[in-house]
């Protein structure tokens, strides 16, 4: 069966946010006269907003509510250089994904009230047909049910489709929900990307194999 949507994953796939985040969240820890490893701080890598500060908490034995009020205060002094930190690989295989009329999707943890902001920052505002955000969901990723959703809305089948992602959480997310997984190698940390199909270090190179299965 012939592939005819590609979802993709957002922060650490088309955007290099995730080390930015794990830097911000040393910061903030510094800031605020915190103990935490920076172990600690990769271990929130992936995560939805929610979950994320949930960890935090946890990792600082910290309240909850008083790290949330802390950290989005953080936040909005200090905001995300989005345009700055767009993955050109990621990038230049969209357009050529876009161009070759592939269906594109976007399965991600990011809340909706940011995802227009990060899209518009790298020039990706209407590029996506369908956008599903972390906080649709109760449970997000590694749970399927966000490329569940996202093949239903596509009205496709999951052998129609192939996730590109980069975390542990997304890829076993896109892998339990049937999807083919293409992983973009992390750089920056020592990711178990064992569950993803095929695993490059640019996503550039797969356009080849997108081309062979154009011919097939």
């Amino acid at each position: 069966m012939s592939i005819r949507a590609v979802i993709f994953d957002l922060d650490g796939t088309i955007i290099d946010s995730e080390y930015y985040f794990v830097k911000r969240t040393l910061k903030f820890a510094e800031v605020h006269h915190f103990n935490m490893s920076h172990e600690d701080a990769i271990s929130l890598v992936g995560l939805s907003y929610h979950d994320y500060l949930k960890n935090l908490s946890k990792v600082l034995n910290h309240d909850f509510m008083e790290i949330k009020k802390l950290f989005d205060k953080y936040k909005e002094i200090h905001p995300v250089p989005y345009g700055e930190l767009i993955n050109t690989d990621a990038y230049d295989l969209i357009k050529y994904l876009k161009n070759s009329s592939y269906r594109l999707a976007l399965a991600t943890s990011t809340y909706r009230n940011m995802l227009d902001v990060k899209l518009s920052s790298i020039g990706l505002i209407d590029f996506f047909e369908v956008e599903i955000s972390g906080d649709m969901f109760e449970k997000a990723k590694p749970d399927p049910q966000i490329y569940i959703e996202c093949v239903k809305r596509l009205a496709l089948k999951p052998e129609e489709c192939i996730a590109i992602e980069d975390s542990e959480v997304g890829i076993k997310s896109a892998h339990d929900a049937g999807l083919y997984v293409i992983a973009r190698k992390n750089e920056h940390f020592d990711t178990n990307q064992s569950l993803a199909d095929i695993i490059v270090d640019d996503l550039r190179k797969t356009i080849e194999l997108f081309k062979e299965g154009e011919q097939n």
